[in-house]
Order: C-alpha cells, then structure tokens, then sequence
C-alpha cells in the first residue's frame, strides 16, 4: 500500500478535485455558460486522470513490484492479471475512448447526405465521378 506521504498527497488531490467538482456544480446551479461547464468538466476529467497516474505509479513501485520479486508464481500471476483487466487487456486504460479512423470522425461530425471537400476528392478518386 501507498506510504503516508504518498497517501497524503493523492488525499490533497482528491480534495482539489472535490472542490473542482462543487464549482461545476455551482456554476451549473447559476446558469453558467454550457461551453465553460464542459471545460471545466474536462479539467476534473483530467485531474482525475493524473490522480490514477500516481496512484497507477505507486500501486507499481510497491504492490506489483513486491509481487513480481516475491517467490509465489501465483501473486506474480495475479498482479499482472490485474493490471490486464484495469487496462482492458488491450494496453489502454478501461472507459478511455479509442481512436476513431479519419472516415468514422467525418460520419460523426458530418451532417447526413453532405460530402465535406476531403471527402467529395476521395469519392472522386475511388469512383471517377466529380461529386456536385
């Protein structure tokens, strides 16, 4: 487990990010800006995210590492399982988004039956048609 030290700095950061938390909710309670809402939003998201790095970096120099050094083959097993499942065993971290490729951003930001200009080339050349 995490030394004191340690454990008291991921407590700072959750109480900042409490904090964070209560000024969202307050500036959704007054009618705030839906744009500044979200970016706020996105700062709590990514101070939750450095929150689970350092506790992610702490968990590996002392639980993993002790269960990697040690002599029991099933603790080795375990914490590498661990850290598979939380990773979604893909190397990407469970609930973070994947990269979508370049046609599925376009099919989502795209209003049906419009051929943005990138597109209407690409049509183009894989149809021989000049798109209108």
């Amino acid at each position: 487990m995490a030394s004191e030290v340690t454990k008291n700095e991921l407590r700072a950061r959750l109480r900042t990010i409490e904090g964070h938390v209560r000024g969202v909710q307050r500036m959704l309670e007054e009618g705030a800006y839906c744009i500044d809402i979200i970016n706020q939003v996105k700062a709590v998201q990514q101070a939750l995210e450095r929150f689970n790095g350092a506790l992610l970096a702490e968990h590996l120099n002392t639980c993993v590492a002790t269960a990697i050094r040690g002599d029991d083959p099933g603790e080795r097993e375990r914490a590498v399982a661990e850290l598979l499942q939380v990773f979604g065993a893909t190397g990407r971290a469970r609930g973070t988004p994947r990269k979508r490729s370049g046609a599925a951003r376009r099919a989502q930001t795209n209003r049906p039956g419009l051929i943005s200009h990138g597109d209407a080339e690409s049509a183009e050349r894989t149809t021989g048609a000049a798109s209108v």
